[in-house]
């Protein structure tokens, strides 16, 4: 069973014929450089690739056709083994007849990671755990005690917020973007270019200055 935009397959009575066609390994984007009297070339690494795949689905019930093409039908969150990810269906679905039931080929794409579907924050301390495949781009939530400023480093990334009447403050890592109420408090946070990432397993962190409690989210990441 599959969950998409809230709905699942069980809801919609479709089977997925193969579960691992929800499933694979997203591939590595790169750039080569032959270089001029060498034997190996110059590879620079640049993130991940979507990964398009096409499930095929066995629609039980011919009267809800036109619910299932409806339901996988553009930009969604799509769960599966209590994971989460982001699917898009964008192109041309066309049943087809076999015996008595309609099967459907359906082309999608996905992002090249999963996360938890039930995720919360953990409190952390001197460090945190990645219990994922790969490296993943939290959000971190600060909650003020006493200090008005707070000094930290998450592996080799340090920085610093200063409070202003704020409670708490959340940091998307993934998105660049740090708030307080859904309102941007970006200027109040000092960091270099990149946000702190965690690698697979155990994650230093260390308080330079500053009580804040430290929650983090979206800790475990899997391709």
């Amino acid at each position: 069973m599959f969950v998409f935009k809230g709905i699942s397959s069980d809801d919609m009575e479709v089977v997925l014929k193969e579960d691992d066609s929800l499933l694979g390994r997203a591939a590595q984007k790169f750039s080569q450089i032959d270089i001029d009297g060498g034997n190996e070339p110059y590879f620079e690494e640049l993130g991940y690739a979507v990964v398009e795949k096409t499930m095929e689905l066995q629609v039980l019930n011919l009267e809800k056709m036109d619910l299932v093409l409806s339901w996988l039908n553009g930009v969604g969150i799509l769960e599966y083994n209590n994971r989460i990810t982001t699917a898009r269906f964008y192109e041309e679905i066309v049943p087809q007849r076999s015996a008595s039931i309609e099967i459907l080929s359906v082309p999608f794409i996905r992002a090249p990671f999963w996360n938890k579907k039930n995720d919360e924050f953990v409190q952390a301390t001197n460090s945190i755990t990645n219990s994922g495949t790969i490296f993943s781009e939290p959000i971190i939530k600060l909650k003020r005690k006493n200090a008005d400023k707070v000094d930290i480093t998450i592996n080799d990334v340090r920085f610093s917020y200063t409070f202003n009447n704020e409670e708490y403050v959340e940091i998307d890592c993934e998105k660049g973007k740090v708030t307080y109420e859904n309102l941007n408090r970006n200027r109040q946070i000092e960091m270099d270019y990149k946000y702190p990432t965690l690698n697979v397993g155990e994650n230093k962190i260390i308080t330079h200055l500053g009580d804040a409690e430290i929650f983090i989210k979206r800790k475990d990441r899997w391709l």
